[in-house]
């Protein structure tokens, strides 16, 4: 491929073999300086928007968990215990007779 383009340099441009080089050279090392001045850019660009997306998902995931958290301290209400606890396991409150105290030393 490079003699391809050499030939024609040569013949179109009338450009010696030893100025090829040097011309191919400087090009190549222009875009070399060219990638290394955009590429943070991009990756900061990159970086940015992975950043937005881990927001968003740390936002959801404090709306998760303060749903979660609202959901278990209503499960653990004492008054929804207590009715589930005569309503659905039947249990009633002790007798006078039915309490034992038990003293430890």
């Amino acid at each position: 491929m490079f003699d391809r383009i050499r030939k024609i340099a040569q013949t179109r441009l009338h450009v010696p073999p030893k100025e090829f080089r040097m011309i191919l050279l400087a090009s190549v090392l222009v875009m070399i300086g060219a990638m290394a001045f955009v590429w943070p850019n991009v990756r900061m660009v990159k970086l940015g928007y992975e950043y937005q997306a881990l927001l968003k998902e740390q936002r959801e995931l404090l709306r998760e968990s303060n749903l979660l958290l609202l959901e278990k301290s209503s499960l653990e209400s004492l008054d929804r215990v207590h009715a589930l606890a005569k309503e659905k396991l039947g249990l009633q409150p002790p007798e006078n007779g039915q309490i034992v105290t038990v003293f430890l030393k």
